[in-house]
């Protein structure tokens, strides 16, 4: 997810999506690779975008966490352009908020839009819940809240099942506002703030931190081996 928003940032707004199979990813990869050189260099990539031609990327990620056996998500990137993907009629925007970039159905990439000393328009990327996924989370909390006002024993299991989950929801800006916004607007009880330690709501995303491990190749992690599968 992180590695999404950073392409984002760096110009490959343009997409593609969809989900395919581990024995064919690596023939997805070898296509996408010959029709839109996904594996170019950065030097070729830059070079190309200095004349105007789109570049492009391909960002794949296994979907159930088993890359030797399992489905994969992938996204085919592309900056602006002359090329064939940015005017493919499958390919989407993800500046715009009808079109924007999602990881299944929980968060979605959003840009905003920031004028540089130069006057030209950038945008600052984060991930944020979808809303089908905020209005869960809303009334999973109000539930849970409610059962703790209502308990002859007050016993805040429950809410603390919700709330542990909620601290594991990825850590990106736009999540965290929301998380806080999703606890404060679940009116719990005033009791059982310390308990809850309600004013740490997980982590944030360390952009220090490697995206990739060393060695998890798309050609080793779809190796249909025991090793593999539970390493990758």
């Amino acid at each position: 997810m992180r590695y999404l928003a950073e392409q984002a940032g760096h110009g490959y707004v343009l997409f593609q999506h969809g989900e395919v199979p581990s024995d064919k990813a690596a023939a997805l990869l070898e296509k996408f690779d010959d029709r839109y050189r996904v594996l170019a260099s950065r030097g070729a990539r830059d070079h190309a975008r200095l004349r105007g031609r789109s570049s492009a990327r391909l960002v794949m990620f296994p979907k159930d966490g088993e890359p030797a056996t399992g489905t994969w998500y992938f996204w085919l990137l592309a900056t602006e352009g002359e090329g064939d993907l940015p005017v493919a009629p499958n390919s989407f925007d993800a500046r715009n908020p009808e079109t924007r970039l999602r990881w299944a159905d929980q968060y979605e990439l959003v840009g905003r839009p920031v004028r540089r000393r130069s006057g030209t328009i950038h945008h600052v990327w984060t991930w944020v819940l979808t809303r089908a996924s905020y209005e869960a989370w809303q009334e999973r909390l109000k539930k849970a809240a409610g059962r703790v006002r209502s308990s002859k024993e007050r016993k805040p299991d429950y809410l603390v099942q919700q709330v542990e989950y909620l601290r594991k929801v990825p850590g990106f800006h736009g999540i965290n506002r929301q998380k806080r916004e999703l606890v404060l607007g679940a009116d719990i009880p005033a009791p059982f703030h310390s308990s809850l330690n309600l004013r740490n709501l997980g982590s944030v995303v360390d952009k220090k931190l490697a995206v990739f491990a060393e060695g998890n190749t798309l050609k080793v992690m779809t190796q249909a081996t025991t090793q593999i599968a539970t390493t990758g």
